[in-house]
């Protein structure tokens, strides 16, 4: 049967809400004969998390034992994962009812089709809920669009860290790359430029902003550059075209 593999990194000191991963995801409805598995990877040198996790055979734990970053620890999973598709989902986040079928099924539709991503809402900490508008059109992506779009605006269109993939397409990618922040958009722009992809007309998951969070401590807003981020996309970009031709 087709498998969906969802990659979750997670760190013992703050997957406060990781239970809700789960939570939001196994009872979600699937396309036909499709089943899922839950790959979590604890990133750190003491490991904590495996006692906050359900008892399911449909949940495959591992925890490195030393601590190498997020980029590292999403490819550690990768290795992990047995699906047609991995889908990205950050462990104080969840999908929405509905959310994962709309990813997939795009991918059982259209088999050119290498990856798959949809709207995001926003929950904020004082409950409050944001959902970006659309920047570009519903259905297929072109190859290039989204970096396109992108070098041209200084806004990424899409919200990465919940895209779909084939898993043999990602493997054959190289993973998550080893950069210092933004690394689910960075990995979705060279990975759509050489693959057609899918933006899902629905919300399919929620972004959760709350104290903890790895993206609003103040050692994550030191790195935050976004001429490094755009310098990195514009020379991947660059060094594909030299290789492969644009």
């Amino acid at each position: 049967m087709p498998l969906l593999s969802v990659i979750t990194p997670t760190q013992a000191h703050n997957a406060d809400h990781i239970g809700e991963v789960w939570a939001g995801l196994v009872d979600q409805p699937l396309p036909t004969g499709w089943e899922v598995e839950w790959v979590v990877q604890e990133d750190g040198d003491r490991p904590a998390v495996a006692d906050r996790l359900p008892d399911d055979p449909r949940i495959r734990y591992d925890a490195l034992g030393v601590q190498i970053g997020s980029p590292a620890t999403r490819t550690h999973a990768l290795a992990r994962a047995r699906g047609d598709v991995v889908a990205g989902m950050d462990h104080d986040d969840r999908h929405l009812d509905g959310g994962v079928a709309g990813l997939i099924q795009p991918l059982v539709d259209h088999p050119d089709v290498a990856w798959s991503c949809g709207r995001c809402r926003w929950v904020m900490a004082d409950g409050s809920t944001w959902v970006k508008d659309d920047v570009l059109p519903a259905g297929r992506v072109p190859a290039r669009a989204v970096t396109d779009h992108f070098l041209a605006t200084d806004d990424f269109p899409f919200p990465a860290a919940v895209a779909a993939y084939r898993r043999t397409h990602l493997v054959a990618h190289g993973g998550w790359p080893a950069v210092a922040r933004s690394t689910d958009a960075v990995l979705l722009a060279a990975f759509s430029d050489r693959w057609d992809g899918w933006w899902v007309d629905v919300e399919v998951a929620i972004y959760r902003r709350w104290p903890a969070q790895k993206t609003v401590q103040p050692q994550d807003w030191a790195i935050r550059d976004l001429p490094h981020v755009r310098g990195v996309i514009a020379q991947q970009r660059a060094a594909r075209d030299e290789l492969f031709g644009g």
